[in-house]
């Protein structure tokens, strides 16, 4: 087990075994806790799996897959050193019958829909936690997490928290590297060409409006709808009078970049920083070429 992990409650079939292993270990008898109060919890995941939709309770989940803490020593939403309490990812899969795909889609309450590589997983010595609660806060609260403030909003990151670690500091776990999405209510399994095919440009489509595509994809999609698939969190960028086709492709351009003190408590990201200029320009052209005709 990782030094960043410590499983808590270990899954029904090796709870006692795992009990005194954790007791041995750190020289401490660590109380189980009785099913009830301590994981008590109306929260459900939703999870797909390609033919028919299964739900999962945290005390269905606790009792097969067991509950672990992650130390994170950087989280990009709370800060330094946050320990975290919830369910290794990779069990979980295998749980939920998800081991095998390839890509999944991460399904949030607010809008925002994440398509994950599953081969991040495999980069050893990354791990990832899909957490129920920060330790900080009591364990038979109804509290699991501390208030953050998200554009003009402040807000709760239930039902779950998809939080990361890895043994090598020189890893990249930032937000843009791997997905930290909070109040993460689904996982689907996904196939990112058919999902996005209403999206993508005519065949006859220049060189720049493909590639521009590409990078809506990657970026544009988690939180935009175009042709009906993407993200809610913000508007759809094919909608009638939308930025995309009432603006010059310079205006255009300028507000994607979306550079930093121009648009205070946007929850848009500064692209200016994580897109070149020519990644820019070309989903500027691959919006523009998107728009119905007026």
């Amino acid at each position: 087990m990782d030094p960043e992990e410590r499983q808590l409650y270990p899954a029904t079939h090796t709870r006692a075994t795992g009990a005194l292993l954790f007791s041995l270990v750190l020289g401490v008898l660590v109380p189980l806790p009785g099913a009830g109060r301590a994981i008590a919890d109306d929260r459900v995941l939703r999870v797909h799996d390609g033919a028919a939709d299964h739900m999962y309770t945290v005390e269905a989940l606790v009792s097969a897959v067991g509950l672990s803490e992650f130390e994170v020593p950087n989280d990009p939403h709370f800060g330094p050193n946050r320990i975290f309490a919830g369910f290794a990812l990779e069990p979980l899969l295998r749980h939920v019958g998800l081991s095998d795909a390839q890509e999944l889609l991460l399904v949030c309450a607010d809008g925002y829909r994440i398509p994950f590589d599953v081969s991040a997983l495999l980069q050893h010595p990354r791990r990832a936690l899909l957490a129920v609660r920060d330790t900080a806060l009591p364990v038979d609260g109804k509290t699991h997490w501390p208030s953050y403030r998200h554009g003009t909003e402040t807000i709760d990151f239930d039902p779950f928290y998809l939080v990361w670690v890895s043994a090598d500091e020189r890893a990249a776990l930032d937000a843009e590297t791997l997905p930290w999405p909070f109040q993460l209510t689904g996982i689907r399994r996904f196939d990112r060409d058919a999902y996005f095919a209403p999206a993508r440009p005519a065949p006859d489509a220049g060189e720049a409006v493909r590639k521009g595509f590409a990078t809506y994809t990657a970026h544009c999609g988690k939180c935009h709808r175009m042709r009906g698939v993407g993200g809610e969190v913000g508007p759809a960028l094919d909608r009638e009078y939308s930025l995309s086709s009432v603006l010059t492709r310079e205006q255009l351009l300028d507000y994607i970049r979306h550079d930093e003190g121009r648009y205070v408590r946007s929850k848009m990201p500064q692209f200016s920083k994580l897109l070149s200029g020519t990644e820019l320009d070309q989903v500027t052209s691959y919006l523009r070429a998107m728009q119905p005709a007026r």
